[in-house]
């Protein structure tokens, strides 16, 4: 079955959106290295990989389908952040955002009867209700600890143990 033209458009702007969430994470990666805060530094680089592989399942999917890849270009992401709040705070809307360019992709995918590209997106959603509620917990956390430097240093340590967010590049060549 061939893909919808209107859903194959989308889900090539989906592979640009999953692009500019990694780059949005690598550019918060790069603002926690020039801080105190390594494990929030690993996080942010977790998270920058994760939606890298989140882009490259919509191109396999494209592939898959035999629909045409047209990649666009990726706006410069914010680069600077007030606080580690501030960074945490961007993130969540950030996952907000993703979320609901998928809700517009799953409406897309029901109006033109394409149950495999909905089971596909069903994926998504379920991955983005996961990557909020991490967010969110992790902010809830941030402002219980306001500016308490040890608190905030037990979140960064944690924050640094997450699954996925160990060593290599973006943690300053720390473990």
């Amino acid at each position: 079955m061939t893909l919808d033209p209107k859903l194959t458009k989308l889900l090539n702007e989906q592979i640009n959106n999953e692009m500019s969430s990694s780059y949005v994470y690598l550019a918060m990666a790069g603002w926690f290295e020039r801080t105190p805060y390594t494990g929030f530094a690993k996080w942010m680089f977790a998270q920058s990989g994760e939606e890298t592989t989140h882009a490259l399942k919509f191109y396999q999917y494209l592939v898959d389908r035999d629909a045409k890849v047209e990649l666009q270009p990726i706006a410069q992401p914010k680069m600077d952040y007030s606080s580690v709040v501030d960074a945490f705070e961007y993130s969540l809307k950030q996952e907000e955002k993703v979320t609901q360019q998928i809700n517009d992709l799953y409406e897309v995918a029901e109006q033109v009867k394409d149950h495999a590209s909905k089971n596909l997106l069903l994926w998504f959603l379920n991955e983005q209700m996961e990557e909020e509620k991490t967010v969110r917990d992790m902010l809830d956390r941030l402002k219980l600890a306001g500016n308490d430097t040890a608190s905030l240093l037990v979140l960064d340590r944690e924050a640094g143990n997450r699954p996925g967010a160990g060593g290599g590049p973006g943690s300053g060549g720390r473990p």
